[in-house]
């Protein structure tokens, strides 16, 4: 048998005024101390009252083994179980070959909405939460230690912010990373569209179209990812094409204008003064690879269509 009076180092209690059912509520925060060989054993569920919601437990220090069927998760400082109370593959221990004790806090969430809550969580999120030593959601907790032995009355509306802001706080953590992980993802996807519409007119808006998002998030989210905006990206890779194919092909600057999708020579050649303070010209001068600068390939096939094209414009006409 568990002496509460001994394990529990202090706890708040919370009550609405009035209650309504369908609105979360905190019920208690409980700071507890639990000794090598404690242990919370599955329960079968006709004997889980359907009153019970769930509870949110952060450890502080020592070990503890938090168990959901066969998976078993270590409850070391710094990690956060939450768990629905009508789960009856639930069990928890503070392991008997430990020697230290297993120092937690708990925050409980009676109810149907909380239970509802718990249960959409979980299924989103999981059950177990890295958090770090000294989180927001410790510091939180822990705030409420100097009101040990209170009872607070709540409004609904304030029990209800409550509980909201606890989860905001477990979930923030892991959501700032999926945010991080998505935007980077996000900006390597822009990317590889800009690579591949490079033979194409494709714009910003035709991006977001085709990546599902807005023209203005595209934007922010590329340049906050790679420093750089997307119309800087594009210009990059223009130009990193036009001097590949200066030094190492004959075709003309007019061509290659054309092949890099500049429209005319004279937008090569104002993004090669903005850029580098010379003309095309010049820079294949100064940078030739070779006096007689191989074949490009598959550009002078491309050239010669163009040439091709130009010609027979002269002759229509």
């Amino acid at each position: 048998m568990i002496d509460i009076d001994k394990v529990r180092l202090w706890s708040v209690r919370f009550v609405r005024t009035p209650e309504l059912k369908y609105m979360p509520y905190p019920g208690m925060i409980v700071e507890e101390v639990e000794e090598p060989g404690y242990c919370v054993p599955e329960v079968p569920h006709s004997l889980i009252p359907l009153s019970l919601g769930g509870q949110l437990t952060l450890t502080l220090s020592g070990h503890g083994i938090f168990q959901l069927g066969s998976r078993q998760y270590d409850c070391v400082p710094g990690t956060a179980v939450l768990i629905h109370d009508r789960n009856p593959l639930f069990s928890c221990r503070c392991p008997k070959e430990g020697h230290e004790n297993w120092h937690f806090i708990w925050i409980n969430f009676p109810g149907e909405a909380g239970s509802r809550i718990i249960g959409e969580i979980n299924r989103a999120y999981g059950y177990f939460f890295h958090l770090g030593r000294g989180s927001e959601l410790e510091k939180k907790l822990l705030s409420w230690r100097k009101y040990a032995g209170a009872t607070f009355s709540q409004t609904p509306q304030d029990a209800a912010e409550m509980v909201f802001d606890t989860f905001r706080m477990l979930l923030r953590p892991g959501e700032m990373d999926l945010r991080r992980q998505e935007k980077k993802s996000q900006a390597r996807d822009i990317r590889n569209e800009i690579k591949n519409a490079f033979n194409g007119s494709a714009t910003a808006t035709d991006l977001a179209k085709k990546l599902g998002v807005s023209q203005s998030y595209i934007s922010r989210t590329f340049h906050a990812e790679t420093g750089e905006r997307i119309r800087d990206y594009r210009e990059n890779l223009r130009l990193r094409e036009a001097i590949s194919l200066l030094q190492n092909s004959n075709l003309s600057c007019k061509e290659i204008a054309l092949l890099c999708h500049y429209g005319s020579y004279h937008s090569l050649y104002r993004a090669f003064r903005k850029k580098y303070r010379i003309s095309p010209e010049i820079f294949r001068k100064e940078h030739r690879q070779d006096e007689k600068p191989s074949s490009a390939g598959g550009y002078e096939k491309q050239a010669a269509r163009i040439r091709g094209k130009r010609e027979m414009l002269k002759i229509n006409t």
